[in-house]
C-alpha cells in the first residue's frame, strides 16, 4: 500500500509534473528502452526496404488526403494526418464537450492552451487543460497524432510538446477521440493508451476518479487536482486535492510543502454532509481493494450536470449545468483561508491571534512597501507570506493577471481614506480590538457625512416628489384622453360591423375622422372590460345564456344592440392560442350562416368575444328539448340543414381562407330569429393551404361523439373530418336524438349503427323523430338519412365532399352510391356477428379527449 505521508508533502506525480513538464522526450525510466527500440527499428527499416514498403506510403498518404477533406466536418476524432489548428474544436457526439485552443488573462495576455471546455459555454471555461506549464506564446498551436501514434502540440517555433508523455503509444496505428463523459482518449484499436480522465486539472468531473491505480505494480500511479495557478493563468497553483492513501476515507488539500486545509469524511455521510443542499445530486462511490482505491462518483439527477473545482485560492466550488445554462450552486467549504470553520483546518497556529482576520476589500494595495514578483505565486501564497508575518497588514496581486505578490508594512489607518484604483481587490488585516484613535477617526469622517446627508436629503426628497406627482399627473391625464379616445373609436367600429351611423356613438369630428381610417382598415373593436361588463349586467345571473367547456355566455346591451358575450373560463382547455385563432379566423369570414364577430376584449387576464345575438340560442336546445321540438317541423329541419352545409361548403371552397372547423355539433349551430342555422364557436379551426389535403395534431381536441375516427384515434384532419361530423348532425336532426346519449332497449348499437342497421333491412323510417309523422316527408327523409350515411363512413376516401353534399341536398332524384358501414358500432367498440360476417371491422383504438 503507497503512503502519502511516506513521500515529500505533495504528491511525486505533481513534483514530477513541476520538475519535467511536457516535452518531446519520454519519462526517463522508459527513455533507454524507447531509444534502443527506435533505434533497432531504424537500422531494420533500412535493410528490409521494400516495394511493399512504397506501397504502404502511398496508402498512408491516401488515407492522410481522404482525413485532410473531411476536416470541415464537425467530429470527435483526430485520426492520423489530420491536425487540429486556430478556431476548430473537436466536439463530442452528445455536443456536451468541445476541445480546442483557448486564450486565457484577457486581451493583455496572448499564451494560448488546448483544452476541453462546455459547447454552450460562451466563456469556454476549461475544466482540461494539456500543455499548462508550456503556453503557446502565439495562435499557432496545432495539435496532431505524430508518426509514431502519440500525441503533439508544435507551433510555429517547430517545438513540439508531447500530450501524453507517461502512456506511449506502441505503434502509430492511434486515433483520438473526444468522449460523452468529457475525456479525451488516446486509442490503439479498441484499447485505451492513454487519457486525460488519469490526469485531470483542477476540474472533478462525473465518472472522473480521485485515488491511487495499478499499486503493487511497476505502473503505480495516482490521480488528484491541482489549482490554477490564477484565475487567469492555469499553470499548476498552490492546492491539490487527493486521496490519502493511510487514511481511506480522508481527502486532503495540499499547499506545496505545508497541509493548508484538511477536509475528512468518516464516511459517506460525513462527506456528503459538506455538500449540503446537493445531497440528491450525487452518488458518491468509494472503492478499495488490492489493485486499486479511489473515490468517484455520478450525478443522480438525468438533466443536469454537476462538477467541482478546485479554486485558485483553494475553495472547492460546485457548478451544475442545466440544458445551456451553468451556474455555482454550492458556496465553498470555506469562505475563506483563516476561517473557523468545523470543516477547514490550519496546520500552523496564528502567530497573530489579535489581528489574524482578513477581509477582502475593493480596491488595490495603495503604496506597498515590498514585491515578490515570481510568477508562480498565486493569491494563497500572498496570504501565507502575510500571514507569517504580524507587520504585513493588507496584500494583493501585483499583475492583473492574479500572480506575484504586493505586501503593505504600516499603519492600519491609512486605509480609511485611501485604497488605491477601485478595480482591483485586497485582503486587509483586521483587528477586531481596534485602537480608540482609528474608532475616534472612522466617527468623525461618517458623522460629517451624515451632517451632508440630514441637510440634502429633505430638500432632494421635497425636488423628486414634486417632479414625480407632475410626471404621474401628466401621465394620467395623457392615459385618460388616450383610453377616452380609443374607446369611442371601437364603440364606432362595433357600429360599423352592425351597419349602423357612428354618430350613436360620439359627434366628435375627431372621432369621425378616426372612424373613416379604421374602416378601411378592416380592424375588430377591441372593447374595454368596464364597457362589457357594464353592458351584461356585471355578468350578471339573469343575462346568463349558457355555459360549455370554454365558460359563460351572457345576453347584452351595447349602444341599442343585442349582444352575445362569450367570456373564456380561466378553467377551460380553451387558451390565449385558441381565443387568438378564433379572432383571426372568423374575422376573415363573412357569410348568412356563420355568426359574426362583433369585437373582443382582452384587458387584465380577461379573453372575451363579443358576437351577434341570436334570440333562438343553439340547435341543440330545440333538438333535444321535448317541448321545443314539435316546432321544428320537417321543411325547417331541412333548411336548417342545407344552410349548415352551405357554411360548411363556404368554410372548406369559397371563402378567403380554406377552414377546417373541427368541432362541429348541434350546439355550435346558433339559430336567428327566423330559425336560420349559423355555425360558430371557431376556437378549434385550422387553416389549409391552397393544396394542403389533410394535417396531424398531437394534441386531438373535440366533443365525443362527433369526431371522425381518424381525427379521433391518429390526430389527422380535413374537410372530411367536417363532414363526418356534419352527418353525425344530420342524423341527430332527423332523428331527434343525441348520438352521444343514444340507447335503445332491443340495440347495444349507437345511434350510428343504429341508423345503419335500420337502413341495410329497409327499415329508416323507424329512425324519423315521432314529432315528424309525416308521410308526405318520407322520400325526403330517406334522402337525407342516405346522405347522412354517406357522410359518417369510416373511410375519409368514402365520404363525399361538402360541394357533394349541397348538390345532393339540391337534387331530390340523384342516384346516390351504397354507403359503407359507419365506425362506431357499438357503445362497446365491436360490431354485431351479422356485420362481422361481411368483413366489417373496427380498428379504432383509444384517445384522449379534450371536452369543451
Amino acid at each position: 500500500m503507497l503512503s502519502f505521508m511516506q513521500r515529500p508533502m505533495l504528491p511525486s506525480r505533481f513534483q514530477v509534473d513541476q520538475s519535467m513538464p511536457f516535452t518531446e522526450n519520454p519519462p526517463e525510466r522508459l527513455q533507454g528502452n524507447t531509444s534502443q527500440r527506435l533505434e533497432n527499428s531504424s537500422s531494420m527499416a533500412t535493410a528490409q526496404f521494400s516495394l511493399s514498403d512504397m506501397f504502404t506510403k502511398f496508402c498512408v498518404f491516401l488515407v492522410f488526403c481522404s482525413c485532410c477533406l473531411r476536416l470541415s466536418e464537425a467530429t470527435n476524432t483526430l485520426l492520423p494526418g489530420q491536425d487540429l489548428k486556430d478556431n476548430k474544436t473537436l466536439v463530442s457526439s452528445n455536443e456536451e464537450f468541445a476541445l480546442g485552443f483557448f486564450r486565457t488573462g484577457g486581451s493583455s495576455s496572448s499564451n494560448y492552451y488546448l483544452g476541453i471546455w462546455f459547447k454552450d459555454d460562451p466563456y469556454k471555461v476549461p475544466v482540461w487543460v494539456a500543455n499548462r506549464e508550456q503556453p503557446i506564446p502565439d495562435s499557432s498551436g496545432v495539435l496532431s497524432i505524430r508518426s509514431d501514434g502519440n500525441l503533439v502540440i508544435s507551433d510555429r517555433r517547430l517545438i513540439q510538446v508531447l500530450v501524453n508523455p507517461a502512456m506511449l503509444a506502441t505503434n502509430g496505428s492511434t486515433v483520438a477521440r473526444l468522449l460523452d463523459s468529457g475525456s479525451f482518449v488516446l486509442l490503439e484499436g479498441e484499447s485505451t493508451v492513454w487519457e486525460s480522465f488519469y490526469y485531470p486539472s483542477d476540474t472533478f468531473l462525473p465518472g472522473m476518479k480521485l485515488g491511487f491505480f495499478n499499486l503493487g505494480t511497476e505502473k503505480a500511479r495516482d490521480q488528484f487536482l491541482v489549482s490554477w495557478q490564477s484565475p487567469s493563468v492555469p499553470s499548476t497553483g498552490s492546492f491539490v486535492l487527493a486521496l490519502m492513501a493511510t487514511m481511506n476515507k480522508t481527502q486532503l488539500m495540499f499547499h506545496r510543502d505545508d497541509v493548508s486545509r484538511v477536509i475528512r469524511y468518516l464516511d459517506e455521510h460525513r462527506f456528503r454532509s459538506l455538500l449540503n443542499s446537493l445531497l440528491e445530486d450525487y452518488d458518491i462511490t468509494f472503492v478499495s481493494d488490492a489493485g486499486e482505491m479511489y473515490l468517484t462518483y455520478d450525478t443522480s439527477v438525468t438533466d443536469r450536470m454537476s462538477w467541482f473545482v478546485l479554486s485558485p485560492s483553494g475553495q472547492i466550488k460546485a457548478f451544475t449545468k442545466i440544458g445551456k445554462e451553468i451556474s455555482a450552486v454550492y458556496s465553498p467549504i470555506c469562505t475563506n483561508t483563516s476561517s473557523g470553520s468545523s470543516d477547514c483546518h490550519i496546520d500552523k497556529p496564528a502567530l497573530c491571534p489579535n489581528a489574524n482576520n482578513f477581509r477582502l476589500t475593493e480596491g488595490s494595495v495603495p503604496k506597498p512597501n515590498a514585491f515578490n514578483e515570481l510568477d508562480h505565486l498565486g493569491i494563497s501564497d500572498c496570504e501565507i507570506m502575510c500571514r507569517r508575518n504580524c507587520s504585513c497588514n493588507a496584500f494583493g496581486s501585483y499583475r492583473d493577471d492574479g500572480t506575484g505578490c504586493q505586501f503593505f508594512y504600516g499603519d492600519l489607518n491609512f486605509f480609511a481614506d485611501e485604497t488605491g484604483q477601485r478595480d482591483a481587490v485586497m485582503l486587509v488585516r483586521w483587528n477586531i480590538n481596534e485602537t480608540a484613535a482609528h474608532v475616534r477617526r472612522k466617527a468623525e469622517h461618517w458623522s460629517k457625512r451624515l451632517l451632508w446627508l440630514v441637510l440634502i436629503a429633505p430638500v432632494v426628497l421635497l425636488v423628486v416628489s414634486a417632479m414625480v406627482s407632475i410626471s404621474r399627473w401628466r401621465n394620467s391625464r395623457i392615459a385618460a384622453w388616450k383610453n377616452k379616445m380609443d374607446t369611442a373609436r371601437n364603440l364606432g367600429l362595433f357600429l360599423i360591423q352592425l351597419g349602423s351611423d357612428v354618430s350613436e356613438a360620439n359627434q366628435d369630428s375627431r372621432y369621425s375622422k378616426l372612424i373613416s381610417v379604421r374602416k378601411r382598415d378592416h380592424e375588430l373593436p377591441i372593447l374595454s372590460f368596464s364597457c362589457v361588463s357594464a353592458a351584461t349586467g356585471n355578468f350578471s345571473a339573469e343575462n346568463k345564456l349558457g355555459e360549455g367547456g370554454f365558460g359563460p355566455v351572457y345576453k347584452g346591451m351595447l349602444l341599442g344592440h343585442e349582444i352575445a358575450v362569450k367570456r373564456l373560463s380561466r378553467k377551460s382547455g380553451q387558451g390565449l392560442e385558441e381565443f387568438k385563432n378564433e379572432v383571426q379566423v372568423i374575422l376573415k369570414l363573412q357569410h348568412r350562416n356563420l355568426v359574426r364577430l362583433l369585437g373582443c376584449c382582452i384587458e387584465r387576464d380577461e379573453k372575451i368575444l363579443v358576437y351577434e345575438y341570436l334570440a333562438n340560442k343553439s340547435l341543440d336546445s330545440f333538438l333535444f328539448d321535448p317541448n321545443k321540438k314539435p316546432s321544428l317541423e320537417w321543411k325547417r329541419r331541412v333548411r336548417i340543414i342545407e344552410g349548415i352545409a352551405q357554411g360548411l361548403l363556404y368554410l372548406h371552397q369559397y371563402s378567403r381562407l380554406r377552414v377546417i372547423h373541427r368541432d362541429l355539433k348541434t350546439s355550435n349551430i346558433l339559430l336567428d330569429s327566423n330559425m336560420n342555422p349559423k355555425i360558430s364557436d371557431f376556437g378549434m379551426a385550422r387553416i389549409f393551404g391552397e393544396n394542403q389535403a389533410q394535417a396531424k395534431t398531437a394534441r386531438v381536441v373535440g366533443t365525443y361523439g362527433y369526431m371522425s375516427p381518424e381525427y379521433a384515434v391518429h390526430g389527422l384532419f380535413s374537410v372530411k373530418s367536417d363532414v363526418f361530423s356534419f352527418g353525425v348532425i344530420m342524423l341527430e336532426i332527423i332523428s331527434g336524438r343525441k348520438n352521444t346519449m343514444f340507447a335503445h332497449s332491443d340495440h347495444s348499437v349507437n345511434l350510428l349503427g343504429y341508423a345503419w342497421e335500420l337502413w341495410k333491412f329497409n327499415r329508416g323510417v323507424e329512425l324519423m323523430d315521432p314529432a315528424l309523422a309525416n308521410p308526405s316527408s318520407f322520400g325526403e327523409f330517406s334522402l337525407c338519412l342516405h346522405i347522412a350515411l354517406l357522410c359518417v363512413q369510416e373511410h375519409p376516401k368514402d365520404r363525399p365532399s361538402t360541394s357533394d353534399v349541397v348538390q345532393m341536398l339540391g337534387n331530390k332524384c340523384a342516384n346516390l352510391p351504397s354507403p359503407r358501414p359507419p365506425p362506431y358500432c357499438s357503445h362497446i367498440g365491436y360490431c354485431s356477428s351479422q356485420e362481422r360476417q361481411e368483413g366489417v371491422t373496427n380498428d379504432l383504438t383509444c384517445s384522449t379527449i379534450e371536452a369543451r
